[in-house]
Formats: structure tokens, C-alpha cells, sequence
């Protein structure tokens, strides 16, 4: 019996890590759509009722909004973000080059006196990493091109993973409940603590968008770009995709206030950029940890982590990983204390006098005046 119990097992376990890594390369987006299933599922219980008949149809109409209202301006400012590299690439970059090795050459005239900051090797060096630039942000541009056909199908595995999981989530959950090798106490706990991390990534991706586009919005006015409102709203929009960020609007506001002579305030945007850039790993950290009770370092280390991992959705799936493993922690400390607690001898447990209880007011006790 034992040896048929084990080869049962063996089996069964064989064949979900044959099902697993057979769906392996479609899993994230997979995923994905159940965690904003998780997120709108609230939402969706309450507006049911209103709708009547056609409750049905609240899963489709979730689905449906989802994409309208996040992945098709994704989608849609990526395609902008293309198309300004493209014309970035395009331009004439001789005048620039020429007048920005002048600049090393001569140097800065200060009350009289020229100061050199860079020589030959400099001058090289610099036109190497342009060129490592460009061609870095050629084969980035024809890399997202070559992942179009890939991220049409993770977009239709994203809403119909969406669909289903807002369709029967709730007999998953209840199936999960029966089955979860926890006890109910702690399956809650895990349970909220994703939705909790799911928010959290969300509040944390608006007050970034919201943080980067006002930083690049004052530095673009204080330093005299044009068009410094649009460009602002183009940053805070940016901000949203992952591994990009702002980068395209202020490295080319510090490039443009170059070429056109001003130097002073090319240097300046160009320190601007490095902290709106450094801005999304404090303010994301902060409000991921905020809205989760999770250390910050511990919330920055499952963003980047995700990031690594799975790419631009890690920055969801990322915490989420993270709050699980903190939840794991958590219950076993725990357990663990719970345990300790039961096993301990009674002379350990309390060995404390209690205080001596008050008399109550009586005919042999009266009260005190």
C-alpha cells in the first residue's frame, strides 16, 4: 500500500510540473489577469445587483473597461515613445557633436580664465558612448517591434485570464479555502495581503506618474524648454511603463537646451533628470510599504527583483511574491510562538504574584470616608 501510495504521488506530482512548464512561457500574463480579477472582484460583487438580468455580463464589461482604460493608452503612448526615439535617431547630430566637442576643447571662461574639463581621450570616450547610445536605442526600438506579435498574445491571454478568473473567481476561491493546507485564519491573511500589495502597486505606479511628471514639469519651466506643460504631461504618462520612465523627456530636454547654446541650463536639467529618475525608488518603495505594512527595503527589493525576473510586470508581480514570502515568515513566527507558548512548563508561563484583591465594602469591611 505505501509503495502504491507513493508512485500515486509521484505521479500526480509529475504530471502538474509537466502542465506547469508546458504553460511556463504564458503564466505572466496569466497571472496577471488574476490579480486585477482580485483587485476588481470587490467592485464588480457591488455593482451586480444594480444591473439586474444582466449581471452576466459584469465580468465582460470588467474585462472590456480594463482594457479600454489601462492597456490601450499603454499601448498607445509605447507607440508614442517609438516614434520619438525614431525622430530622435533621425536628427542631424553633427552641429551638436561639433559644438560639444568645441565646449570640451575651449573650456568654460570664467572672469577671464578658460578652464579645460576634457582633452582628446575625453572627446573619444564621449563619442563612443554616443554611439553605444544610439545604437543601444536602434536595437531597443527593433526589439519592441519583434515583441509585437508576443504582446498581442499576452494582451489576449491578459483578458481572457481576466474574464474567467472575474467569471468563477469566486468558486476558485471557495476551492482554495477547502483545499489550502493552511488554516482559514492564515488563507485570509495570505488573501488580503495580495489584494493589499495588488493596491499598494497601483497607488505606488499613480504617485510615481504623479511625483515624475510635476518634478519634470518644474525643471522643464525652471531650465526654459518649450512646450514644458505638454512634455510634463508626456513624463508623468511615460512613467507608467517600466525600464523607460521619463528618460525620453528629460535626456532630450537636456540635449535640446545644448544644441541651442544653453549650457548652464543644460547642466542643470541634466541633474534634474538623475533625481526625477531616482524619485520612482523612493516614492514607489514608500507607498508600496505604506499601504501593506512591508518594510520599504524589503517592498524595493520585490520591485526590482520582479523587474529582473519578469520584466515590466514584475512591478506587480514583484510584491506580490514578496508579501507572500513576508506572510511566510509571519505565520511561521507565529506558529512557532504559539507552540513555544504550549509547550512551556507552568512555572515558566507565570511566576508572578497577583496583587492582593480589594475587600469589597461590607459589615465587617466598611468603606473608607
Amino acid at each position: 500500500m505505501d509503495r502504491d501510495r507513493w508512485l500515486s504521488v509521484v505521479l500526480r506530482t509529475a504530471l502538474l510540473v509537466l502542465f506547469f512548464w508546458m504553460i511556463r512561457t504564458i503564466l505572466v500574463p496569466i497571472a496577471m489577469g488574476g490579480l486585477f480579477a482580485l483587485l476588481l472582484s470587490p467592485l464588480a460583487e457591488k455593482v451586480k445587483p444594480r444591473l439586474g438580468r444582466a449581471e452576466r455580463f459584469v465580468p465582460l464589461l470588467f474585462t472590456f473597461g480594463t482594457i479600454i482604460l489601462v492597456v490601450i493608452p499603454f499601448v498607445f503612448f509605447t507607440i508614442e515613445a517609438i516614434q520619438s526615439i525614431n525622430e530622435f535617431l533621425a536628427r542631424d547630430w553633427g552641429p551638436t557633436i561639433h559644438r560639444f566637442q568645441s565646449f570640451l576643447t575651449e573650456g568654460i571662461d570664467i572672469r577671464g580664465r578658460s578652464i579645460h574639463i576634457g582633452g582628446p581621450q575625453l572627446q573619444s570616450a564621449i563619442q563612443n558612448i554616443g554611439q553605444r547610445a544610439a545604437s543601444f536605442a536602434a536595437t531597443f526600438v527593433g526589439g519592441m517591434a519583434t515583441a509585437l506579435p508576443g504582446f498581442i498574445l499576452s494582451l489576449f491571454l491578459f483578458g481572457v485570464s481576466l474574464y474567467y478568473f472575474l467569471r468563477d473567481g469566486g468558486k476558485l476561491v471557495r476551492w482554495m479555502y477547502r483545499f489550502s493546507p493552511f488554516p482559514p485564519n492564515q488563507t485570509r491573511e495570505l488573501f488580503a495581503s495580495i489584494r493589499e500589495t495588488v493596491n499598494g502597486a497601483i497607488l505606488g505606479i499613480l504617485a510615481t506618474a504623479v511625483v515624475q511628471g510635476s518634478l519634470a514639469l518644474l525643471a522643464l519651466n525652471v531650465f526654459g524648454v518649450p512646450n514644458a506643460f505638454l512634455l510634463g504631461v508626456l513624463a508623468a504618462l511615460l512613467s507608467f511603463i517600466p525600464l523607460v520612465g521619463t528618460t525620453p523627456v528629460t535626456v532630450g530636454a537636456t540635449i535640446y537646451l545644448f544644441a541651442t547654446g544653453h549650457v548652464g541650463g543644460a547642466i542643470g536639467m541634466a541633474i534634474s533628470a538623475v533625481i526625477i529618475g531616482l524619485s520612482d525608488n523612493v516614492v514607489r518603495p514608500w507607498v508600496q510599504s505604506s499601504s501593506t505594512r512591508m518594510h520599504p527595503l524589503i517592498a524595493l527589493a520585490g520591485i526590482f527583483g520582479g523587474l529582473e525576473l519578469f520584466g515590466p510586470v514584475g512591478v506587480f508581480l514583484g510584491p506580490v511574491i514578496a508579501a507572500m514570502a513576508v506572510w511566510t515568515v509571519d505565520t511561521y513566527a507565529k506558529l512557532h510562538h504559539a507552540r513555544r507558548e504550549a509547550t512551556a512548563p507552568s512555572s515558566e508561563k507565570d511566576t508572578s504574584v497577583p496583587p492582593p484583591s480589594k475587600p469589597s465594602p461590607g459589615p465587617e469591611n466598611p468603606p473608607l470616608p
